[in-house]
């Protein structure tokens, strides 16, 4: 239900909403990779600084909420703005799919969500505090499912006595047991209270969503629980992949056994993970994974740390009126009713939301923008999976930002708005530059991440530097403590080193008085 724009203002002010790429070949703090000079080289090269989350361009509740996070948690302002997106995603998902020209059908609201940090990021911290809300709703539901379970149970006990006695009863013809037991009302069991699974293989998953809400989610702080699981493992890994993106695009999917069947329409599921490079890395290189397009669908970023950074003081989130604002809204949503198939318990029929004029060619200058870039030699060739989806994970976050903004815009039959669009333009910009700065990188490697942090303790140490001495079991004993480690691996690591013209071997030496049958000279950076 687009608006017609006919005056001259109207036309400007499409135009000032249009989209507009990076430049093609930008360095820097952008996220194109810098080239590497063997010659100068790092062990892995250094990431350049992640790409500035667009906070500003949030509704006001959600922003508020970032910041609130960033400022009570002390996490990374992606990862807060992440959790944040993630929450408001989970809550809105069901209520609505997103009507785009340019894509065959309506798009589901649901988006598969990755961050990559360390151990200590205050990940689990920042999802506590932004799926407050989704905790509150689901521990309701738990306890309305613990009367209704006891009362199901009553009734289907009283079912199958009267059942068995029906069928029993010789005194009756064939006519009237048929008759009889067609009158005889089954129980149905209570849904399964579950909005959030862990780690659930993909027949979890479907038993649930079959049994249970029509609108979940995958959400872990500890993402090896789900991507090192058994539903990612080597003899399932394939059918997780494919069911997992059938529910991404439609929000369908099927289970045939030789003993059962299901068949699945209506349904929503979300994904939000955090995990450790090393958990990350076996996902983002899976050449399976890539291949089915399944990683392509996911918004992945990885934050500079604020580890050693953060200040150690007294801190009120739970009291905080700009998170209270953001749960309210979040719990308002959740308590929506789901907009169900007719004579349905559990399969969604959602209305659509369209977009006006103005956010119409936003969107379209968008997707063209990136459609341009994949092209041979274009800027998004390293990340094209993710590239070609992008456009769509817009109008996803565009459908999320709106129904968040304002949950009377479903009921109302509105449109999203240029600034909504252009808003969820901007993010989506964010999450394929982050893909854009972490390809290729061996930094999301742990033991390549020691190699490139033990050459720079070494060349910036005030006891060490280049053209001085260093031994093995020097390492052992002085390095960092996250550096300190077997004497084998200490040793894959000189080695290392030494191949990268970071540590030349000068055999038996002193240092500080003490002889070492082997030793090694620090060179600059680059040798």
């Amino acid at each position: 239900m687009g608006m017609n724009h006919s005056s001259a203002e109207d036309t400007s002010r499409v135009h000032r909403r249009s989209f507009t790429p990076p430049p093609e070949g930008k360095a820097g703090r952008g996220p194109y990779p810098q080239a590497v000079d063997r010659d100068h080289l790092e062990i892995a090269p250094a990431l350049s600084a992640e790409t500035v989350f667009p906070v500003h361009a949030l509704p006001p509740l959600m922003k508020s909420a970032v910041e609130a996070l960033e400022e009570h948690i002390q996490a990374p302002r992606s990862m807060c703005a992440h959790s944040v997106l993630s929450a408001a995603m989970l809550s809105c998902q069901g209520l609505a799919d997103v009507e785009v020209q340019g894509l065959p059908t309506p798009r589901p609201l649901s988006l598969f969500m990755l961050v990559v940090a360390v151990s200590g990021e205050r990940k689990s911290a920042c999802d506590d505090l932004a799926l407050l809300a989704v905790s509150k709703h689901e521990a309701q539901l738990r306890a309305e499912w613990d009367e209704e379970a006891r009362e199901y149970k009553a009734t289907d006990a009283a079912y199958q006595a009267e059942k068995k006695k029906i069928e029993r009863d010789g005194k009756i013809t064939h006519e009237e047991r048929l008759s009889h037991l067609r009158d005889l009302a089954e129980p149905v069991a209570p849904l399964i209270p579950v909005i959030r699974a862990k780690e659930a293989n993909l027949e979890g998953l479907l038993n649930v969503l079959q049994h249970g809400r029509a609108s979940i989610g995958i959400f872990t702080s500890e993402g090896g629980q789900f991507l090192g699981g058994h539903g990612m493992g080597d003899d399932a890994k394939t059918r997780t992949i494919t069911g997992l993106s059938e529910l991404w695009d439609s929000g369908s999917a099927q289970r045939v056994r030789s003993r059962e069947h299901c068949f699945l329409n209506g349904r929503r599921v979300g994904i939000s993970l955090a995990a450790q490079p090393k958990v990350a890395s076996s996902l983002l290189s899976d050449e399976l994974a890539k291949d089915q397009g399944f990683v392509g669908r996911f918004l992945v970023a990885m934050p500079d740390s604020t580890i050693g950074k953060r200040q150690i003081r007294g801190s009120d989130p739970l009291g905080d009126h700009r998170l209270m604002g953001f749960h309210r809204r979040c719990g308002q949503i959740l308590r929506s009713p789901l907009p169900l198939r007719d004579g349905a318990r559990n399969e969604l029929q959602p209305p659509t939301i369209g977009l006006d004029d103005e956010a119409w060619h936003v969107w379209q200058a968008m997707a063209q923008a990136i459609e341009d870039g994949c092209k041979p030699g274009g800027p998004w060739i390293p990340v094209r999976s993710a590239a070609l989806k992008m456009a769509e994970n817009v109008a996803r976050i565009a459908g999320i930002l709106a129904v968040f903004e304002d949950p009377t815009i479903i009921r109302s039959r509105g449109d999203i708005s240029g600034d909504v669009m252009a808003a969820a333009a901007a993010i989506g910009m964010f999450y394929l530059q982050e893909a854009l700065r972490l390809t290729g990188h061996a930094i999301l490697d742990p033991e390549i991440r020691a190699q490139n942090e033990l050459a720079e303790w070494l060349t910036t140490d005030k006891d060490f530097g280049p053209g001085k001495l260093i031994s093995p079991s020097i390492i052992q004993k002085r390095a960092p403590n996250h550096l300190r480690t077997n004497a084998a691996t200490v040793r894959t690591r000189i080695e290392a080193l030494v191949s990268f013209g970071r540590l030349e071997p000068a055999g038996r030496n002193e240092i500080g008085g003490q002889a070492y049958r082997e030793t090694y000279r620090i060179t600059a950076e680059g040798g």
